[in-house]
């Protein structure tokens, strides 16, 4: 089918009322499931999250892609070991779902649910004035970041792509914002980056999940072999003078974290602003190895992060 008879079937009226009947039954889903999580407290929220993924996830046949990156990954480990960490992904993915109700409380200092660590890296350019690009990765609950940064203090609007569904997009955008009032997030594309220009020139901070894979990006290694990475926020790094700290979030058991802001990444001087920002994008993808090894259960291994072969 071409692409124009593809975009016209989907402008069809049967299709489009169909597609709506299923986004409301989807919606309908998510609303319930959500719903009944924001009645159970925290531990048994995240706990039947983690047991609904890990009893379904595993059957689907979306582990393939899994297991695929896992052996680009970590081509020495047994294919037992590699569904082993399946199915913790799995329930990690389940709880993160079912924490979204209650990541205000999570991230509450009073709480005693999240260790937060290196924060003092930012403290001296929240006092200059001056922009930061924080970096991470789909890994634990990612979603936790921008909510740790605005109870720190710091503003942190987060580049993001929507979710497919837009009533379920509004559903995850309540839960988000609560706790923030609004965290400011920002749409992936060419809009996006046009916020994000603002947003720097204007002295406010950016964060940045970095570990999909980008079709216009360049390639640069991870686990030893080319995978696109978009150089975005390096260049804007180097633009705006701001750094780009690394950011390593982990779960370290049930509705328990740890977030990590490490050192800066390097800026080399080269005298080629594409050689600079593919040095520093060459150095985060290093940092997203590091962790992924340290902690490969936390990490989504469904997102296509390399070519296909």
């Amino acid at each position: 089918m071409t692409k124009r008879k593809s975009w016209a079937r989907r402008q069809h009226p049967v299709y489009r009322a169909l597609r709506r009947l299923r986004q409301g039954g989807e919606g309908l889903a998510q609303c319930l499931v959500l719903g009944l999580c924001w009645l159970l407290p925290v531990d048994w929220a995240s706990g039947l999250g983690g047991w609904a993924a890990r009893s379904v996830g595993p059957r689907l046949g979306v582990n393939r892609r899994a297991l695929d990156h896992m052996a680009i990954a970590f081509p020495e480990m047994t294919e037992a070991e590699k569904r082993r960490i399946l199915v913790g992904m799995w329930d990690n993915f389940g709880r993160m779902v079912a924490e979204y109700p209650h990541l205000g409380t999570i991230a509450d200092p009073a709480s005693g649910r999240m260790e937060v660590h290196g924060a003092e890296r930012l403290d001296p350019l929240r006092a200059a004035g001056r922009p930061f690009i924080v970096a991470s990765a789909h890994m634990a609950n990612f979603e936790l970041m921008p909510i740790a940064a605005y109870r720190a203090g710091h503003n942190l609007s987060v580049v993001s792509r929507p979710v497919n569904n837009p009533l379920i997009q509004r559903i995850l955008l309540f839960f988000r914002e609560r706790p923030t009032g609004n965290w400011g997030k920002i749409p992936k594309g060419v809009d996006g980056a046009r916020q994000a220009l603002k947003l720097l020139r204007q002295g406010l901070n950016l964060g940045v999940l970095v570990d999909q894979r980008n079709s216009q990006g360049v390639a640069l290694p991870l686990f030893g072999r080319p995978a696109r990475t978009n150089l975005g926020i390096a260049k804007l790094a180097i633009d705006y003078d701001a750094p780009v700290f690394p950011i390593q979030l982990e779960r370290l058991g049930g509705a328990r974290f740890r977030l990590t802001v490490e050192a800066a990444l390097k800026r080399p001087d080269l005298g080629d602003k594409q050689a600079e920002a593919e040095a520093m994008m060459t150095e985060m993808n290093q940092a997203l190895e590091r962790w992924i090894t340290a902690r490969p259960a936390d990490w989504l291994w469904l997102h296509r992060r390399w070519d296909r072969p």
